[in-house]
């Protein structure tokens, strides 16, 4: 068996009831209807082994893997992350300057 999950796509927050109503049943009055499907990515997951979930987004559809995918079987706790991914900082802030200009690659130093 598995359950069906629609997870917002890029920078928006939530998805209302109205829209997830039009991509199940895939009926547009405007291109611009028709354009917000594509903010919602369908999930598939798989309970008996969460590898075998389905996702459609363009990542999935490439590596038959993504980030939904992972992200859902770690919180289902289908799957426990490594004690090494939490320790990583997220969004770490550049130095200030112009960065560094790159060395010729082929010149010996």
């Amino acid at each position: 068996s598995s359950k069906t999950c629609y997870i917002p796509a890029r920078d928006i927050q939530s998805i209302t009831q109205a829209n997830l109503n039009k991509y199940k049943n895939k009926k547009w009055s405007t291109f611009n209807q028709f354009q917000k499907s594509f903010d919602i990515w369908c999930m598939e997951m798989n309970d008996s082994t969460w590898k075998k979930s389905k996702c459609n987004c363009p990542i999935f559809f490439k590596n038959y893997i993504c980030k939904h995918v992972v992200g859902m079987a770690i919180r289902l706790k289908y799957c426990k992350p490594p004690p090494a991914a939490k320790t990583v900082p997220i969004g770490e802030k550049r130095k200030r300057g112009r960065p560094a200009k790159a060395k010729p690659a082929l010149l010996v130093q």
